[in-house]
């Protein structure tokens, strides 16, 4: 499926190129802007170029990176949330001299989490309670199963049509990331009972249970500005 969208974009976004080469070349206006966003993606260098009047075409690089520590009950956690996308999109303008845009693409996706949570007392999982020399240390990687990641959005960006060198764009729209994958393992002696992954297992699922629907359809919410060259 994903090597099918990728496919299916690639020939698209080359026929379109081909297509307006000429419109390109002819141009007397400038045919760039670069910019930076922020958004539920994270920071954002982005470029835009124009095919036609109302086609363009758009590429970014999306990256956040945070960690966190805390105490939680009979538990010690540390975590690490990492965004990283390359989205590749064609921004459609329906509406002459408008900002407004409708866009579509797919994205490299690598967004992933880890975590891991040391017992400092007993801690109880469903019906068995583990000592903490027996759990030891839980370790748990979230990823999912779109690394090529479709994307639709509604958005404005006036670069190339406010004829100003600056320019304002914004964004909302999803993309689909697929099911979550989730990889648990423990470094006690209990953990090689498989009775004792399955009870981890579980637990991490049930943790992730509001949040299952966010991950599969991740939010693509942005504002940023461009530079026209």
């Amino acid at each position: 499926m994903e090597k099918k969208l990728l496919k299916t974009f690639s020939i698209l976004a080359i026929s379109t190129f081909i297509s307006t080469t000429s419109y390109a070349d002819n141009m007397t206006k400038s045919n760039l802007a670069i910019g930076a966003n922020i958004g539920t993606t994270g920071f954002s260098l982005e470029g835009r170029t124009p095919f036609t009047d109302s086609l363009y075409g758009r590429i970014a690089t999306n990256y956040f990176y945070y960690k966190h520590s805390m105490k939680k009950g009979s538990l010690d956690y540390k975590g690490k949330l990492n965004l990283l996308t390359v989205p590749l999109l064609l921004d459609y303008h329906p509406f002459p001299e408008s900002g407004f845009r409708i866009s579509a693409g797919i994205a490299y996706n690598d967004n992933k989490a880890a975590a891991t949570a040391t017992p400092n007392k007993p801690v109880k999982i469903y019906n068995t309670t583990y000592q903490p020399a027996s759990l030891g240390t839980v370790k748990a990687k979230l990823t999912m199963t779109n690394k090529i990641a479709p994307i639709v959005a509604i958005g404005y960006d006036s670069s190339f049509i406010n004829n100003k060198a600056w320019s304002f764009n914004a964004e909302a729209g999803v993309m689909y990331q697929g099911k979550e994958k989730i990889k648990v393992s423990a470094t006690g002696l209990a953990a090689q009972q498989q009775s004792t992954i399955d009870d981890l297992h579980r637990d991490a699922n049930a943790a992730l249970k509001r949040v299952k629907k966010y991950l599969k359809f991740f939010p693509v919410i942005s504002i940023g500005f461009k530079y026209n060259f």
